[in-house]
């Protein structure tokens, strides 16, 4: 979420800057309208998409997880649950508790001119209908309801031609724009350029309607009435009003001539536009030697997570799973005869349907205790599964299971009594192995598995800092040319990565 956010500010703030520097003098209000509503929208849907980078070679460019591999020597821990991080929690609360007051005060003002509207008489005049207001200053339109005074009613010099004004609001439907606008901003309250395109845009709309009014009149009878009409805001910031502050800017501009856009300023924005959309639709940037710890993107549903965004839940939490856990497991029989105890490590994979999987023992102690704890973990009911950006994934875990024996302690079968902990669930990721040369520029290697010895088809090798790079074949090998001095991240998902560089 916090990413979405930072991008969509990032975004939307490059193209406002775009506005200001080449549009905001322009006098075409329909383009200078249709790009302010556009690029706001685009701030919003560019973060959310997911393409391939379109320069990048490699099939897979997921990145990889590389956390601290795992040692059976490391000292005993206790489970323990994850505090809660109550500075986020807090920031939460306050974000949204601010945008709530936003919305309040919106709907506030909503309401308000369904009670004026309530309280107004429909009459039809001139073939149009409006709504006569008796207390109501000046006029302003919302929606297809046109609301006019007394005053401008009884006015035949002045009445049509600020009807025409009002009407054109309505017919260019100039509400939805303020109430997109002010939606906008109670998402993002605390972006400056929110505030700034809802103040632009409100401009744009007198512009707009005063040129649909200057046709019935020209522009010095409409100048003059300007001048002389009651120059006060109702206070509703959802309503068009022909009576604003904005007179001097709106004089000056019906007295200048308009000009079309220059070209070369919409190739600007067009170009602006092209690559906000790859930064931060089409890149994911590879840089493992830089961001070892990112998480693993990719929805493929084979690619399996050590780390994710949402972790799974095993129904009633961390304290049923080791009680469940403790009422299944047994010390077998033959074991504790024989005096066997020792430390079993169990791998685990807790599917896209919470279901567990590929159970199998990463360092065991002897067979019928090993069976025991892959017995146990096969047991285990479904879990609420684990998600990355709102999917659910399949995750890879470990469990260290100590099986120890009492000597003092013995059961009614003369044998002696067992007692089994269970340390924290444990990430856990194996090693990769690379035999790799390096010659004037030109790498070539195979990728292995370090504990099996197994070649290993489809890991990354990327010229770090940057998007250069292949993939290893079926056979774990691969070949890639570079500069001097280049260094590569070789990495497969599940594994810690692998750095190079090129004068060894």
């Amino acid at each position: 979420m916090s990413n979405f956010i930072i991008e969509l500010a990032s975004i939307h703030t490059a193209f406002i800057v775009g506005y200001w520097l080449l549009l905001r003098k322009e006098k075409q209000y329909g383009t200078m309208r249709f790009y302010l509503i556009a690029v706001t929208l685009l701030a919003i849907f560019i973060p959310l998409f997911e393409l391939p980078d379109p320069f990048y070679t490699p099939v897979h460019t997921s990145k990889v997880i590389t956390p601290q591999t795992l040692s059976v020597e490391e000292f005993e821990r206790l489970p323990i649950e994850e505090a809660t991080d109550w500075g986020a929690v807090t920031a939460i609360t306050v974000y949204a508790g601010i945008s709530l007051l936003f919305l309040l005060s919106l709907l506030k003002s909503l309401r308000h001119i369904v009670r004026i509207k309530n309280g107004s008489i429909l009459q039809q005049m001139s073939g149009t209908k409006i709504r006569k207001v008796n207390d109501l200053k000046g006029s302003f339109s919302f929606l297809n309801w046109i609301f006019l005074s007394d005053e401008i009613v009884n006015n035949a010099d002045d009445y049509k031609i600020i009807l025409k004004h009002e009407k054109a609001h309505a017919y260019l439907g100039h509400t939805y724009d303020l109430l997109f606008f002010e939606l906008f901003k109670v998402c993002f309250w605390w972006l400056p350029t929110a505030w700034y395109a809802i103040k632009e845009i409100k401009t744009i709309h007198e512009y707009q309607a005063d040129a649909h009014a200057i046709d019935v009149c020209g522009v010095e009878r409409y100048s003059s009435i300007l001048i002389r009409s009651t120059l006060k805001t109702n206070g509703w910031r959802l309503a068009s009003s022909f009576h604003d502050s904005l007179i001097l800017k709106r004089l000056k501009a019906m007295k200048e001539q308009k000009k079309k856009v220059s070209p070369w300023k919409l190739s600007v924005l067009s170009i602006l536009l092209a690559t906000l959309f790859v930064v931060f639709a089409c890149t994911e940037e590879v840089d493992l030697i830089e961001a070892e710890n990112d998480l693993p993107i990719s929805g493929q549903d084979s690619e399996v997570f050590t780390v994710v965004e949402s972790e799974q839940q095993f129904p009633g939490g961390i304290d049923a799973f080791y009680l469940h856990m403790k009422k299944e497991i047994r010390y077998p029989k033959e074991a504790r005869i024989n005096g066997i105890e020792g430390k079993v490590w169990v791998q685990y994979i807790i599917e896209r349907d919470g279901s567990v999987s590929d159970v199998k023992v990463l360092k065991g102690i002897d067979d019928l205790i090993d069976e025991e704890a892959v017995r146990v973990l096969e047991s285990l009911p479904n879990f609420k599964p684990a998600s990355q950006r709102g999917k659910t994934v399949r995750v890879k875990k470990a469990i260290p299971i100590q099986f120890k024996l009492d000597p003092e302690k013995k059961n009614p079968d003369d044998t002696p009594q067992g007692i089994i902990t269970f340390e924290e669930v444990q990430d856990i990721e194996s090693k990769l192995k690379i035999d790799v040369s390096y010659v004037d520029g030109a790498w070539t290697g195979t990728v292995y598995d370090e504990d099996t010895g197994q070649a290993i088809p489809g890991a990354n090798i990327v010229v770090a800092g940057t998007t250069q790079g292949t993939v290893s074949d079926l056979d774990g090998t691969f070949t890639l040319t570079t500069g001097k001095n280049a260094k590569l991240a070789i990495s497969f998902m599940g594994y810690k990565s692998v750095k190079l560089k090129a004068d060894k």
